[in-house]
């Protein structure tokens, strides 16, 4: 609008303007500056008209009437755990309320650390035995959740066999290093010819073996270790967690796996002990034991990955 006022005032001190001409910039001055004010106070008219012409947007009366979600912080390993809750989040939290913030993490003790100290609020990856002896172990107590969610079950995988009858005698073989999931790969072992554990051995370790046939020498290794190192061994007892996140299947790639009859190895929801009652949890818990997730589970892991019923 200045710039018009200048160019009259500059026209009038040159030289004389003809009435047409001084109507027309006066004209045009007034249009540019109606139209510079018009698009500055339209602009939310424009907005609401959007809103309402599009069916997904999310009209801001919405926003207002439901109110903030309840945040919460959930740690997670990331596959399948995390691709679990990650669906979740997408398809049922916000109707639910919940605010889901997704941490993951890639180390079991970094995971129960956060929960310990206070960085998230539950957690969703281990099984319940493996927590109480984590918890015994570093002085602190947690509450698992029942009915479990899914179950990773562990599998005997080999790069260099494609039967266990081609295992040589004194193979290497590789297990978890945890007391629960060595147990369940000993196990697995046990039920494939290859050991025999002592009776009622619970959980049993390699020292618990009192015959083995074939002489296979049994290596104890952190579950993260098992993927990268199975080239270098003839065996190794892996978690369906690890197998997943590698892209094998468990059930067309393990040449022997472990039965989903013993529940207490399926993986649930984790808090501190005394927190289990906190809304937000059990909301998490209730979505994460959704029909709906189960059924999520078992189209995209085809069986190497198990809801519980």
């Amino acid at each position: 609008m200045l710039i018009f006022w200048f160019i009259l005032v500059g026209d009038r001190m040159k030289f004389p303007i003809n009435t047409k001409r001084r109507f027309f910039l006066i004209a045009f001055t007034s249009f540019a500056a109606s139209t510079v004010f018009s698009s500055c106070s339209s602009q939310p008219n424009n907005s609401a008209t959007n809103t309402s012409a599009n069916p997904s947007a999310t009209p801001a009366a919405n926003t207002t009437t439901t109110g903030a979600k309840d945040k919460i912080k959930v740690g997670v390993t990331p596959v399948p755990a995390g691709e679990i809750l990650e669906f979740v989040k997408k398809n049922l939290a916000s109707d639910a309320g919940l605010d889901i913030e997704i941490i993951t993490f890639n180390d079991f003790v970094q995971n129960n650390t956060a929960l310990k100290d206070g960085i998230i609020d539950a957690n969703y990856f281990q099984h319940i035995p493996f927590m109480e002896d984590y918890g015994k172990k570093h002085n602190f107590e947690m509450y698992a959740f029942t009915p479990q969610i899914h179950l990773n079950p562990v599998g005997i995988f080999s790069k260099k066999y494609k039967s266990l009858n081609d295992v040589p005698n004194k193979a290497l073989v590789t297990i978890p290093d945890d007391p629960s999931n060595s147990h369940r790969a000993l196990k697995v072992l046990e039920e494939s010819g290859f050991i025999k554990l002592k009776p009622n051995a619970r959980p049993a370790s390699p020292k618990d073996i009192i015959e083995n046939p074939k002489n296979i020498q049994i290596k104890e290794i952190p579950g993260a270790q098992a993927i990268p190192s199975l080239p270098d061994v003839d065996l190794a007892g892996v978690t369906g967690n690890w197998i997943v996140q590698a892209g094998l299947k468990t059930d067309k790639d393990a040449l022997a796996l472990e039965s989903a009859n013993d529940p207490i190895y399926a993986v649930t929801v984790t808090t501190l002990k005394g927190k289990e009652t906190d809304p937000r949890i059990q909301k998490l818990y209730k979505l994460l034991r959704d029909e709906k997730v189960k059924q999520f589970i078992k189209d995209k892991y085809q069986g190497a990955v198990i809801p519980i019923p």
